[in-house]
């Protein structure tokens, strides 16, 4: 129970750490484009001027980030992968992961316990042979995709097309800010085309340091067993979560016996 209990606590570390990183946006595809249009207009005179103008104009406009755009992994309420990595530092560990609606489930690296997590109000159970816990805060091995709160603000920039383990991805750079944050996370994502857009990679924009990338293999689109995310209704609370311990009320003492009455004579 303690290591369950330790393992639940490291994700206040984790949170508070990713989330008070300062991270700096570069934007070099706008100085070549820039720099591209002065050559053109050098050499190509008042005609060429006006094309490389059409072209700022375009660049501009992809680049330009969706301040309404959606998380893009809340797409995907339906899935079972193998997780390789996690937001600590080196971390090339391989662990299952699962999810249905609101629900995620991870299990422990030992395959030994799980931990739910909802990805709406970020809470988690950790569920071991010897009890429950529950804490206010999300599991980390459930970030990314339960990592944008009820409030957040999602920005979306298209980053380009790779290829990574053979298969064809869009990468798009996230930006999720929500008043639960000291700083914005920022990630990439590697959308799978042939997984329906399904990240097989997410690398999270630090801009200094190590920046965690955790990789997805095994990607099974569909409903899951709905007996993988059932935990226990009552939990005892962890010590770093915000709810306190419920009391519970005693139960009345049953009166004493009368003792029996001694017969007249």
């Amino acid at each position: 129970m303690l290591r369950l209990l330790a393992a639940i606590l490291i994700i206040c570390s984790f949170t508070a750490q990713l989330g008070a990183q300062a991270s700096k946006d570069h934007s070099p595809a706008d100085q070549v484009s820039k720099d591209q249009a002065s050559k053109d207009q050098a050499s190509q005179g008042q005609a060429s001027q006006g094309q490389a103008s059409k072209d700022q104009a375009s660049t501009a406009q992809t680049a330009a980030p969706s301040t309404k755009a959606k998380f893009p992994l809340e797409a995907f309420q339906e899935f079972s992968a193998i997780m390789v990595g996690s937001l600590g530092p080196g971390d090339d560990r391989e662990s299952h992961i699962y999810r249905s609606g609101k629900l995620m489930r991870n299990e422990s690296l030992e395959a030994k316990n799980f931990f739910i997590t909802n990805a709406t109000t970020g809470e988690s159970y950790g569920v071991a042979a010897t009890g429950c816990i529950h804490d206010s805060h999300a599991y980390f091995r459930s970030i990314p995709f339960a990592i944008a709160p009820p409030d957040a603000k999602v920005e979306v920039v298209a980053a380009g097309q790779e290829t990574v383990d053979g298969h064809s991805c869009k990468m798009e750079d996230v930006t999720v800010s929500s008043s639960k944050f000291l700083k914005p996370f920022k990630m990439r994502l590697w959308e799978a085309d042939d997984l329906q857009g399904f990240p097989i990679q997410v690398k999270f924009l630090r801009g200094f340091g190590h920046d965690p990338v955790i990789r997805y293999k095994n990607v099974v689109l569909g409903p899951q067993d709905p007996t993988l995310f059932i935990y226990p209704n009552s939990c005892e609370e962890s010590m770093g979560s915000n709810q306190k311990t419920p009391k519970v009320t005693p139960k009345a003492k049953k009166p004493a016996a009368a003792p029996p009455s001694t017969p007249k004579n």
